[in-house]
């Protein structure tokens, strides 16, 4: 048979379990969460109920175990006990039990006794939040949380989205809104290792792009530069533009792309065959933008192809 090794916390549980019993003479007077104060010190209490008429008035003497160490408690009243404790910087939770050692007359005889608490755990809560200083923004823009206790690593998240998020202080983070869909209320949270917190909803704006050319007029197999760009830098996933339009034979052109972190894109548009109408350039979070187009015909005709000279900024 295997020896197991059982956790602390849970060997205490046991052994709490079994020295107290069902009918314990122990109250515990200490809420399971308690604010951050400026001191650093929260009071533990606890009160004694005698059962029986045999226990032995100021016989009794009460002591509180924190995570292992023993610390005498102070008399409050004849059956009421506190502790003072002092905590570190960085312990947001200690687990703790009472012990107490009484006499009690037993058939004419004093016996010493003792009585063992269960197992209890106490939670300083020392961080919160206050809010957004504004709860909706445009995709790209920044926004600030305000709270307390803040520490590096936590982030924002907008619709399920981890928003690029910077450590300012303990009392604020900033972040970059994501690109979701506009006119949508999205729900938000801050995500740390100290426990996610709920922040309510964000609202996300509408953002458009902007182009070079308001409108575009060729001939057939005359090329122009369309560069589409945005006010912020793009996502580590860059943006995919959507273009379509209703005179796909009149238009040749290659997809748009923003790469990550640049503000905008150059594609080529050659002149097809002779037509007019709409160019729409569409993604997820953006108004579509729309360009009136108009193909002319030219006696060079619509065979030339298309120069891939041009980069992307």
């Amino acid at each position: 048979m295997k020896n197991v090794k059982l956790p602390l916390v849970i060997f205490l549980y046991v052994i709490t379990f079994l020295v107290s019993g069902c009918n314990s003479m122990i109250t515990n007077n200490t809420p399971s969460q308690i604010p951050q104060n400026g001191s650093e010190t929260y009071t533990i209490a606890m009160s004694i109920n005698p059962n029986g008429t045999y226990f032995i008035p100021n016989s009794c003497s009460a002591h509180i175990v924190i995570d292992g160490e023993i610390h005498r408690m102070d008399k409050n009243s004849d059956f009421e006990y506190s502790y003072d404790y002092a905590r570190s910087a960085d312990q947001h939770k200690v687990n703790y039990y009472y012990e107490i050692d009484y006499k009690k007359k037993v058939s004419g005889n004093i016996r010493e006794k003792s009585q063992r608490s269960k197992l209890y755990g106490l939670t300083i809560i020392n961080r919160y939040v206050i809010g957004f200083e504004s709860n909706r923004g445009v995709p790209g823009s920044r926004g600030t949380l305000l709270g307390r206790s803040f520490e590096k690593g936590d982030y924002v998240e907008i619709g399920g989205v981890p928003c690029e998020t910077t450590f300012v202080s303990p009392n604020s983070l900033s972040f970059v809104v994501p690109i979701l869909s506009h006119g949508n209320r999205h729900h938000a949270k801050l995500v740390s290792d100290n426990g996610d917190i709920g922040l309510g909803v964000f609202h996300i704006d509408r953002v458009s792009f902007h182009s070079n050319l308001s409108s575009i007029s060729l001939e057939s197999g005359e090329k122009q530069v369309l560069v589409v760009s945005i006010n912020f830098d793009a996502p580590q996933e860059g943006i995919a533009i959507d273009v379509t339009t209703n005179i796909p034979d009149s238009i040749i052109m290659k997809d748009v792309f923003i790469p990550a972190g640049a503000r905008s894109a150059s594609v080529v548009i050659q002149g097809g065959i002779e037509g007019s109408g709409m160019l729409y350039l569409a993604a997820e979070g953006f108004e579509e933008l729309k360009i009136p187009v108009e193909v002319i015909s030219s006696n060079e005709g619509t065979n030339a192809t298309i120069d891939d000279g041009i980069s992307d900024d």
